[in-house]
């Protein structure tokens, strides 16, 4: 039987590789953030001794092999060299399942504090993709679903690419395309108290099958 560790070996991008062997964008394993303090890229130990990063291609492997609660931060190719190089680290470990179980279930993570502005992203297209009611063509006013947390407080989540709203609120969540200069207008327009940037919402918050409601309303939550 193959262990985790089988995998990651059968995973290793050398650093002088990693050109040709990476992808453009990836997902880094970060340590779990402790006493308000972020936490820093998690770096592992391969078989030789060697030190290496996790590293995935997608939202959806990581949280496969790791659970969606697991701390990320998405890097480019270069970013992630530039660190490597900076703490001599000469190994990523690239789409690998690295323990028998998710170290990290999942989580509601609505009760992330908001963000006070949103700043320009590195490599970004320039739009955020934001849940909403089902749009029809042609539609001028678009309803976005806000998410309440802990204490009541309505919230817009905000998401870097349809791939990470999908991986966040599920696969049955509308959703409409919003340019990031435009949001703190967007924002006060919906009656929202602060913005979450890529959350990931537990089951019961998200819908369970296709939305059907075609109505122009405004709603808070999943159904």
């Amino acid at each position: 039987m193959n262990t985790g560790m089988d995998a990651a070996r059968r995973a290793l991008v050398r650093l002088d590789d990693a050109a040709a062997r990476l992808p453009t964008l990836m997902f880094v394993l970060v340590t779990q953030p402790e006493g308000g303090q972020p936490g820093g890229v998690e770096v592992r130990h391969t078989a030789r001794q060697e030190l290496a990063v996790v590293a995935y291609s997608s939202i959806d492997l990581l949280v496969d092999a790791c659970g969606s609660g697991q701390p990320w931060v998405q890097v480019t190719r270069d970013q992630l060299v530039e660190f490597c190089d900076e703490l001599d680290v000469g190994v990523v470990i690239i789409d690998a399942v690295l323990d028998l179980s998710p170290r990290y279930p999942e989580v509601d993570s609505r009760d992330q504090p908001p963000l006070d502005t949103l700043e320009p992203l590195d490599e970004h297209d320039g739009l955020l993709y934001v849940p909403s009611r089902p749009v029809r063509t042609g539609q001028h006013v678009v309803e976005l679903e806000l998410q309440r947390d802990r204490r009541g407080h309505p919230l817009m989540l905000a998401y870097t690419s349809p791939e990470l709203l999908a991986a966040g609120c599920g696969e049955h969540q509308p959703w409409v395309a919003i340019r990031m200069d435009d949001m703190p207008e967007v924002v006060e327009e919906s009656g929202a108290d602060g913005v979450l940037l890529n959350p990931v919402l537990s089951e019961d918050a998200r819908h369970a099958g296709p939305v059907q409601d075609w109505n122009s309303r405004s709603t808070i939550g999943g159904n």
